[in-house]
């Protein structure tokens, strides 16, 4: 792969070492197209369906329309984050040093790296849980084996991890039909019942777990990955901004609809059922029992997918911030599987450790940290620094204490991350019906 630096350096690396530098022109060839089926396929885990156990309770009708509101609501900013790589080739997170400062966009570098582990460990852990439930084995082999199959594909980068997700995409499709096919033939499912409500709920804890766990979760990685996009142009016809526009949120929706639906189904025929390829097989046998059995096998494809794209950001949040620490160019070549590495590492412990039983609240927090400052960084880009920063600019360790630390965009982030994680006291009733940790981003 060939990548070059901002000062012009080209580098040829089997493996992706271009961290958090600009992306080249001339690597700068990933289509709308290309980038829905990315963002469909690191969307699309086997985790996914564990919105169908969250939403379980409103019904397949109410659940659907959850899930297409929360499409609403997260389509503008996560389709100004795509577009925000398309016109600057870098990360957000090197956009936000001219927000936050410096230094404190380091530190959320640094708070989003130990967050996208979280999501690593979660998705190695249902990963696991699938393997050894079919081979009758040790799950924490699979902890570890899953782990490392997917720090060996960040490893080479968003070209190899692009053409990964194109192929497998299929053999993904197909497991889920599949094992979609063997639940609805298999069980006997009350489809009069899932269409009403089943239990007590509430529209704003519902909106506020798919925001946080879906769309405005993945919001502020959308440029990691859109830099690969073409180049934004203002010559570009309005449905080519339009395709690049939506193709992320779009991408990242279609499976949370489709699998947090199969999911609520499941959960409905056992207890944790939404994780169909855990599901046993009573009087499977033959051929069709052979297919259900290697569809579940297929649905781990799921887990490398989703995975690569929490490490693969929480690669390049960790080198945002502590970029400074590699300026000589031997160890800046070396920085980037470094980091992957320990970071791989790392998701496998937190897997190890049960960090699944904790999903709920790990959600939650995640969004009331991640909501203010992505609408904070979309705020000020599009109003402001677009149009008056050039990409040498964040690249540049600022000497004044300003410009490493912005109280003016810091103080407000902070307020929103408050109200989002303790809410406003008597007024908290209003959460009931609209999402806390977006209303906290608002106010």
């Amino acid at each position: 792969m060939v990548v070059k630096s901002f000062d012009n350096d080209v580098v040829e690396h089997r493996l992706e070492v271009v961290g958090v530098n600009p992306i080249p022109n001339q690597a700068r060839t990933m289509s709308s197209r290309k980038i829905m089926i990315f963002w469909a396929m690191a969307s699309a885990s086997a985790l996914t369906p564990i919105v169908g156990l969250e939403l379980y309770n409103m019904g397949l009708p109410f659940a659907t329309i959850a899930i297409i509101v929360a499409l609403l609501i997260g389509i503008i900013p996560a389709g100004l984050v795509a577009e925000m790589g398309r016109q600057i080739p870098v990360p957000s997170l090197v956009v936000s040093r001219k927000t936050y400062g410096f230094m404190t966009s380091g530190a959320y570098s640094l708070v989003f790296t130990f967050l996208n582990l979280g999501f690593f460990g979660l998705n190695d852990t249902v990963g696991a849980a699938i393997i050894s439930g079919l081979t009758h084995s040790n799950i924490i082999i699979w902890y570890v084996v899953m782990g490392v199959i997917q720090v060996v594909l960040v490893l080479f980068g968003a070209k190899w991890l692009e053409y990964f997700f194109r192929y497998s995409a299929p053999v993904l499709i197909v497991s889920y039909i599949i094992l979609a096919y063997f639940l609805l033939t298999t069980y006997t499912i009350n489809f009069s019942m899932l269409m009403h409500p089943i239990g007590a709920f509430t529209w704003g804890a519902a909106l506020n777990f798919l925001l946080g766990f879906s769309i405005l979760a993945w919001s502020y990685k959308i440029s990691t990955q859109t830099r690969f996009g073409y180049p934004y142009s203002e010559h570009d016809s309005s449905g080519k901004k339009l395709k690049y526009f939506i193709s992320s949120p779009v991408g990242i929706m279609i499976p949370v609809l489709l699998m947090g639906l199969i999911g609520l189904v499941g959960n409905s025929v056992a207890t944790g059922g939404w994780n169909i390829a855990t599901l046993s097989f009573p009087g499977l046998h033959g051929l069709f029992g052979i297919v259900v059995f290697i569809a579940a096998l297929g649905v781990s494809l799921a887990i490398i997918h989703t995975n690569a794209m929490n490490l693969y950001p929480a690669t390049a949040d960790l080198l945002a911030a502590l970029q400074p620490a590699f300026r000589k160019k031997p160890n800046e070549k070396l920085a980037q599987p470094i980091a992957t590495i320990l970071l791989g590492a790392g998701g496998i412990i937190l897997a190890i450790a049960g960090i699944l039983a904790h999903i709920e609240t790990f959600i939650d927090d995640l969004a009331s940290i991640i909501f203010p400052f992505t609408f904070i960084l979309i705020f000020d880009w599009f109003v402001h620094l677009r149009h008056t920063t050039k990409i040498g600019d964040y690249y540049n360790i600022p000497r004044t204490v300003f410009m490493n630390l912005r109280i003016d965009a810091l103080i407000p982030a902070l307020i929103g991350t408050i109200i989002a994680m303790f809410g406003i006291g008597p007024y908290d009733v209003i959460f009931n019906y609209f999402p806390q940790a977006g209303c906290g981003t608002l106010f």
